[in-house]
């Protein structure tokens, strides 16, 4: 009996490919889809602008410069990742050339970072300088829309972990920023 020359050999596995597995191989049903997409959604960067408006609308002072902090945050967040970062990096979503279970809508632009994630870190990040107590609240979500961008199939884990460092440094130099005007 002859030797295979060739034996197929699977691709090699990697820590993002196997993350992605085990977040997006969760049990899929029509309503843990529909909670991962309203999780998805609230990401996006209007609604936590709208969010920040409706703070500085309410908030009085301090709920302004939170407010103006949060939507600036999170619109400077989307703006860099989908302008500036994801026409650099061009990395494929995760179910381009696989099959992979898509929730939604495919989204036709990179995967690398995750704006959703930005927008959603940066925001919480800008908002928890100036209410601390809300830091743990605001971090879930955030943290909520970023596995839920790999539970619908839209990104891989590392997308969504360069997204939340880069939403951090947005809304950390942003609330810095508008503290440091207050004082002058």
């Amino acid at each position: 009996m002859e030797a295979a020359a060739n034996p197929v050999r699977p691709a090699p596995t990697t820590l993002d490919r196997d993350l992605f597995q085990a977040i997006h191989g969760l049990p899929h049903s029509p309503p843990t889809d529909r909670w991962g997409g309203a999780i998805s959604d609230a990401g996006e960067g209007l609604g936590w602008v709208i969010a920040g408006i409706g703070l500085a609308w309410l908030g009085g002072p301090r709920g302004r410069r939170a407010g103006i902090a949060t939507a600036l945050a999170s619109l400077s967040a989307t703006y860099l990742v989908q302008r500036v970062m994801k026409p650099v990096f061009r990395r494929r979503r995760p179910f381009v050339d696989r099959e992979v279970l898509v929730v939604g809508i495919k989204p036709a632009d990179a995967s690398f970072p995750s704006g959703h994630t930005a927008a959603s870190f940066a925001a919480a990040t800008a908002l928890a300088t100036f209410y601390p107590g809300a830091a743990p609240m605001a971090f879930t979500l955030a943290t909520g829309v970023g596995l839920s961008r790999v539970y619908l199939g839209h990104h891989f884990p590392s997308d969504v972990a360069v997204g939340a460092m880069v939403g951090g440094g947005i809304g950390t130099g942003i609330a810095w920023a508008l503290r440091l005007a207050d004082r002058l």
